[in-house]
């Protein structure tokens, strides 16, 4: 089940969309009429879609949106009156946030609604692969300073040293990164 977070004024507007989000697909809805109340579940929250029907009671909306992309990983989707949308589509989608123009017609919304989860999906490939690269790195330049610890106390040479490591790896079972840590708290304290 995917959770949604939408922020519409109450009436029409709003109902309309939980019927429309209610018949989509398998979601958790959780509706508010203002942006302050949806922004202290935004930072505690994990949503997988925020859908903000401008304007709000609280605020236009807009600087919802642009919080809501930039602390959450959620999918963001802003529906702004037709005659708005040229306003503020630029700032929007740099943002990373999705504009729909209102009226809005079910197919678009359902289109950008499968658009945002796609979104969402990569962007989680993305962050896992980037943490893999990071943790890669972290594991390089650790190894490469305590390369260079050996070097300057054992007086080895950098060959000698990376050797060392890689040796130490397989004797005791250990990644390169472990060794390199244990050569570190060693020769550092």
């Amino acid at each position: 089940m995917k959770k949604v977070l939408l922020l519409s004024k109450n009436g029409k507007a709003k109902n309309t969309l939980m019927t429309y989000l209610m018949e989509a697909g398998d979601y958790e809805i959780t509706a508010f009429s203002n942006s302050s109340s949806g922004r202290s579940l935004l930072i505690g929250s994990r949503f997988d879609l925020i859908i903000i029907n401008t304007p709000l009671e609280d605020q236009f909306g807009d600087e919802a949106a642009v919080l809501a992309s930039v602390k959450s990983d959620a999918g963001v989707i802003i529906l702004i009156k037709n005659a708005l949308v040229d306003n503020f589509a630029a700032e929007m989608e740099r943002n990373g946030v999705m504009v729909v123009g209102k009226p809005v017609v079910r197919g678009i919304l359902r289109q950008a609604i499968l658009f945002a989860q796609v979104m969402k999906y990569r962007i989680k490939v993305l962050q896992k692969e980037n943490k893999k690269l990071t943790s890669r790195l972290d594991s390089v330049k650790t190894v490469n300073k305590a390369k260079w610890v050996l070097v300057e106390y054992l007086n080895m040479t950098e060959q000698q040293a990376h050797k060392y490591i890689e040796k130490q790896a397989m004797e005791r079972r250990l990644t390169k990164m472990q060794v390199a840590e244990r050569i570190l708290k060693t020769y550092r304290n």
